[in-house]
Formats: structure tokens, C-alpha cells, sequence
């Protein structure tokens, strides 16, 4: 999905066609209820099922997802400080340096902590459409498209599963979660999108 969901964007930014786009569409449908019976494991439906109806699911299966928001209730307003967050310290918290690391960070850093890494998120999606506005051709605004909505789609879903209003899905959050792949892959995304900025106007040499 987190590949998919750039690609689409980027298609629809290149120009689709409307009837190419509901052609697109329906493929994607039969895609996900194939992939829904004959590829995710029974983990991954557990997951969903439980995000739709939490009443059906267990305690164990409930566990992260609620020491998670305790975590972020606990930090209060300046959080408990760095490194002190009793649910991470403690380990109450599993996976608390990759899916849920911004409890993490709510928790020592408090709400001002989360809210001013919301304002860089938003600060460095703004720099990434500006960009994309700014491109020189339309492959490199389909190139900085793709990142911003790699970003983005990350970020929501990070956050998102942290607050139980998006289904716990292994998303780490850019810049942030522990994971060599996914930090070089994001600032090779950064690096392609100012490459396209410095090159959006024409090189001149003086005579």
C-alpha cells in the first residue's frame, strides 16, 4: 500500500484519463480482496478486524495499542522528560522504537514535543509541494509528488496507529523510526527533491 498510493498519485499528477483511472480502480479492488483472502497472513486480517471491531478482539491483541495511547495520555504537557517515559523505559511499550514511536516521543517530550514534530512534518511537506510547483518538467514534479506522498502517507499512518484511529499496520514514522532502509530511502527522496529544485531554472553562463 505505501508503494501503491504514490504511484496512483503520481499517475493522476501525469494525467490520467478518467476511463484509464476507473479501469486502474477496479484492478486495485480485485487486487486488495485477493491479497485480502490468498496473501495477508492471519496476523495482518487480525489487525484489521480488530481496528473495525475492538469488542471482539482480545486483551493481547489490544495490549500495544493501548499502552500507546497511555504513554501519550501520561506525557502531559512538557512530558516526563527524555529517556523517562516510564511505558518506553519500562517496556510496557513493545516495538517502541519503530510502530510506535511517537508515543514515545508524546510521552517524554509531552504535547508541546508532539506537536512542534507535527509542525516540522508540515513545515517539510510544504518545502516538498513548493517544490513540486516550482519543477522545471513534469518528471520532476512527478518525482518530488511520489516523495511528498510517500511522507505524507507514512506520517499519517505512523501517528494515526498510535492513536487508534488507523489499523496497526508496521508503518515507521520518517526520520524517526529505528530502521536503516526506510531513513535511506526517505533522505534519497529528499536529496531527488532538491535536486529538482536547484535545477528549476535553466543554467546560464555569462559571455
Amino acid at each position: 500500500m505505501k508503494k501503491l498510493l504514490p504511484a496512483a498519485l503520481m499517475l493522476v499528477m501525469g494525467g490520467l484519463r478518467l476511463r484509464h483511472a476507473l479501469v486502474l480502480g477496479a484492478v486495485a479492488i480485485g487486487g486488495a480482496i485477493l491479497t485480502w483472502q490468498f496473501v495477508l497472513q492471519d496476523y495482518m486480517r487480525n489487525r484489521v478486524q480488530m481496528f473495525l471491531n475492538p469488542s471482539q478482539a482480545s486483551a493481547g491483541d489490544l495490549y500495544n495499542v493501548e499502552q500507546a495511547i497511555i504513554g501519550i495520555g501520561s506525557g502531559g504537557w512538557l512530558g516526563r522528560g527524555l529517556f523517562r517515559g516510564s511505558q518506553s523505559q519500562l517496556h510496557f511499550l513493545r516495538v517502541r522504537h519503530s510502530d510506535f514511536i511517537f508515543s514515545v516521543t508524546a510521552e517524554e517530550l509531552g504535547f508541546v514535543g508532539a506537536v512542534i514534530l507535527l509542525l516540522l512534518f508540515a513545515l517539510l511537506l510544504f518545502r516538498l509541494v513548493y517544490i513540486a510547483g516550482r519543477a522545471r518538467d513534469t518528471f520532476g514534479m512527478l518525482i518530488v509528488v511520489g516523495v511528498t506522498t510517500m511522507i505524507l502517507f507514512q506520517f499519517v499512518i505512523n501517528v494515526g496507529m498510535n492513536l487508534n484511529i488507523m489499523p496497526v499496520a508496521g508503518i515507521p514514522l520518517p526520520f524517526i523510526s529505528y530502521g536503516g532502509s526506510s531513513l535511506w530511502t526517505t533522505l534519497i527522496g529528499i536529496g531527488l527533491a532538491e535536486s529538482v529544485m536547484l535545477r528549476h531554472k535553466k543554467i546560464g553562463f555569462d559571455g
